[in-house]
């Protein structure tokens, strides 16, 4: 499956591109994130790594929620249709808009990519 699913960047396969830093506000047309009430970012469809859900946690280097385009790092979580999670993504934001992701792996290392906005 190729991500994103928006009018901003072109879609790459596996990976979420533009989402850190992306001039486009969540919930306006042409964006793939809707923002959440507690200030966390939204994605509902089909995902990546096969979910139908994935919620982005985009935080600062202190560790605090900030807004996706104040973000120097994101956790992504997907989700199956019984909210159970199938995997996270780690990334971190440069400040030309790429997000470096690692995936979570059981007992090792993970995949680690990058995809430009």
């Amino acid at each position: 499956m190729k991500f994103p699913v928006c009018d901003f960047a072109e879609p790459v396969e596996g990976f979420y591109s533009q989402c850190a830093s992306c001039p486009i506000a969540a919930g306006t047309p042409g964006c793939a994130l809707l923002e959440l009430d507690d200030g966390n970012y939204e994605f509902v469809g089909e995902t990546p790594h096969g979910g139908v859900r994935a919620v982005f946690y985009f935080r600062d280097n202190a560790g605090n929620q900030v807004p996706k385009r104040d973000a120097e790092h994101v956790e992504i979580h997907e989700l199956d249709e019984g909210e159970h999670l199938i995997t996270i993504l780690y990334g971190m934001v440069d400040p030309e808009g790429m997000i470096y992701l690692k995936k979570s792996r059981t007992g090792g290392s993970g995949d680690a990519g990058a995809a430009n906005q």
